[in-house]
């Protein structure tokens, strides 16, 4: 009786509706403030591989919504500068490195132990930070990963209907083909 009275239960419960990531828009407003604050400084090659190509969602683990975008700038850089992992917080407080939150420590278990192992010093040795050494209390969250969102240069006529066209400081622009992985 208990088995079924728990599956009933289950069958009954409401699981609320996934909570709305941001749209092309609202991920290219974003990338424009990100890049008024930091090119020239983070990265200089806004859509190349080389330096500055995507961003990942961060997702709080307890509702699903989209918090903070982690970026990776200077990705293939010799040698790698000392800080490249920036979080730009979606409820409009700007850009930080993401070194500030940073664990001090990690949790032990074999799946813990594994990335500390052999993940962590390689990217330490090139100041990579990823969601999984972001410390939830120094987040105010516990951060899970969501999709990569990814801005490729390209000419603008093959940059797509969801192309971004960003303002360079130096009053250019440059034409992204974005895309979610």
């Amino acid at each position: 009786m208990l088995n079924f009275l728990l599956w009933a239960s289950l069958l009954a419960a409401k699981t609320p509706p996934a909570p709305a990531r941001p749209d092309a828009a609202r991920l290219g407003t974003l990338l424009q403030s990100f890049v008024n604050a930091g090119w020239g400084s983070r990265f200089q090659d806004l859509g190349s591989e080389n330096d500055f190509d995507h961003g990942h969602l961060l997702l709080d683990a307890r509702t699903g919504a989209a918090v903070a975008i982690l970026y990776h700038t200077r990705e293939l850089a010799v040698p790698a500068p000392e800080r490249r992992s920036w979080i730009q917080w979606l409820d409009g407080r700007g850009v930080e490195s993401a070194e500030r939150y940073e664990r001090a420590s990690y949790p032990s278990s074999p799946s813990w132990d594994w990335f500390v192992a052999r993940d962590l010093p390689r990217l330490k040795s090139r100041h990579t930070v990823v969601e999984r050494m972001l410390d939830p209390d120094k987040l105010g969250f516990e951060a899970v990963p969501g999709p990569q969102w990814t801005f490729t240069r390209r000419a603008c006529a093959d940059a797509g209907p969801e192309g971004l066209v960003i303002s360079l400081p130096d009053r250019s622009s440059v034409c992204l083909k974005t895309g979610l992985l």
